[in-house]
């Protein structure tokens, strides 16, 4: 029963890490990183 909560667990941080990812992908794919600084700035 134990198991129950840990894989929970890891499926939120993978949901996380995707998300992130996801992310950095479409910036990278709407102008790069130097857009993202200037909306960010």
């Amino acid at each position: 029963m134990n198991s129950i909560p840990e894989r929970s667990c890891w499926g939120v941080a993978r949901w996380a890490v995707a998300a992130f990812l996801a992310a950095i992908a479409l910036i990278y794919l709407f102008g790069g990183f130097q857009a993202a600084q200037i909306a960010a700035g």
